[in-house]
């Protein structure tokens, strides 16, 4: 290769490089959400908790869960199991297990599915609702 072949090569390698760089930093910050510094799922799924958590009586120590899974024949899993791990995350030190045989139980389900589920269960419950899909029962 003669010189000004390689300078050639060379400009044209630096000017592609140049412009990848410069096109990812124009994506990341079109892309650029300052919300997401403090709230991420996690943070959010921690304050959808926060109501149900402040008024559970300070020496219940387990609560059940009850979720998609376990009153649809058909449910996303993933989804389950990552608002199931948050729940868990959300309520420490309280653990949270699977069922609804605890005296408190975290009941998460849409609101059709909820009274389908709440239907079935004893009329003793009393119930409280934590926003869209979100109850807690107390078995006295």
């Amino acid at each position: 290769m003669t010189l000004p072949i390689k300078k050639l090569a060379i400009a044209i390698l630096v000017l592609v490089s140049a412009y990848s760089s410069l096109s990812f930093l124009a994506a990341s910050i079109q892309a650029w959400n300052p919300r997401l510094i403090t709230h991420d799922g996690v943070y959010d799924w921690d304050a959808r908790l926060s109501g149900l958590r402040a008024a559970l009586p300070r020496d219940v120590n387990a609560v059940g869960y009850i979720a998609d899974w376990d009153v649809l024949p058909r449910y996303n899993y993933a989804d389950n199991e990552t608002e199931y791990v948050l729940t868990q995350y959300a309520m420490a030190p309280v653990v949270v297990t699977r069922g609804a045989q605890a005296q408190w139980v975290i009941v998460n389900l849409k609101p059709k599915d909820y009274q389908a589920w709440i239907a079935s269960q004893p009329s003793s419950l009393q119930v409280k609702e934590y926003g869209p899909g979100l109850y807690l029962v107390h078995k006295p």
